[in-house]
């Protein structure tokens, strides 16, 4: 049973993608009203050592040697990476064995670290989230652990993008009557064409369950007007214009499939197809499995046909 890598898991933008989780199960810096998962157990804004190090590493090389070659291995999880005081030393030491390249998913908190943009500096890609630019906004939508300014995030937010030389996508998760007026559109676009080096943006929403029912779906119409209304010159994408399934197996000959089930609905909600197409597991053979895991009340099948964790 792995400890801190998991999947690798279907990705809308990374395809086949194995995970890092640095973090116990919802230590974050936010309590996002959006969040797929849970409400947050431990709200912090101070790094820490979560985790050894070096046995995070060694979980890396194991599985890296029992899979083909993931198209990215995404720092990421059921928390925010950035507060694991070692996740640059993992960085460097994961590039030592793999040539897979790297990507951290952050929800930008603690980018006004410079220790933290040091760290993000080792990676190839960062996916980093703003919703707005409003304070009153950011504290509905985030309910950020005491610390946590959105003036902070929006300055390392710029000071990183004017020295990272990978890729960085931003994500606006666009919840209808929230953060879609006109008001917060202008105030992204504002900020957005301050920063240099942005590659493009990634326009998310509510496509799974989401922890507070105020929480609505922006479908591809609002997303689109979102878009429009934006109007930068960079590439804007949306959640439903990307294939959530990847383009080929993910090849791992797993010991025991319904531990690795349950990790992977833990950080991703999936559906049957999904699932066997991540794990390389064959339909007759999950169906069994799932249903002795929704027997024994470790699971769920959601509206959607989306399977989770129950709490």
């Amino acid at each position: 049973m792995r400890t801190y890598v998991f999947g690798p898991v279907p990705s809308r933008r990374l395809g086949i993608s194995l995970g890092v989780d640095l973090t116990p199960t919802k230590t974050c810096s936010y309590d996002c009203i959006y969040c797929q998962l849970s409400r947050t157990r431990f709200h912090t804004a101070k790094r820490d050592r979560f985790c050894p190090p070096h046995d995070v590493v060694k979980e890396l090389r194991e599985v890296l040697g029992e899979i083909a070659t993931p198209d990215w291995i995404t720092f990421s999880g059921t928390g925010e990476p950035t507060l694991n005081i070692d996740m640059g030393f993992i960085i460097a030491e994961l590039k030592k064995i793999t040539q897979a390249p790297v990507c951290v998913i952050t929800n930008s908190s603690l980018i006004h670290l410079e220790e933290v943009r040091n760290d993000l500096l080792l990676a190839n890609r960062i996916l980093p989230t703003l919703t707005t630019v409003r304070q009153s906004t950011f504290a509905r939508i985030h309910r950020p652990a005491p610390g946590i300014e959105l003036n902070d995030s929006l300055t390392g937010l710029k000071l990183f993008s004017e020295v990272f030389s990978g890729t960085i996508e931003i994500e606006i998760f666009v919840i209808p009557g929230i953060n879609d007026s006109d008001e917060e559109i202008q105030g992204l676009h504002d900020f957005i064409e301050t920063m240099p080096r942005i590659s493009s943006i990634y326009l998310n929403t509510s496509v799974r369950a989401p922890l507070e029912n105020e929480v609505a779906t922006a479908d591809q119409g609002r997303l689109d007007r979102f878009r429009e209304k934006l109007n930068l010159k960079i590439p804007v994408s949306t959640v439903f214009e990307h294939n959530l399934i990847p383009p080929r197996p993910a090849n791992w000959n797993r010991k025991n499939a319904g531990d690795e089930i349950l990790k992977l609905l833990l950080r991703h909600p999936c559906n049957h197809e999904q699932i066997c197409q991540v794990l390389g597991i064959e339909s007759d053979r999950l169906t069994t499995i799932i249903e002795q895991l929704l027997h024994e009340n470790q699971i769920m099948k959601q509206a959607n046909g989306d399977y989770r964790l129950l709490d």
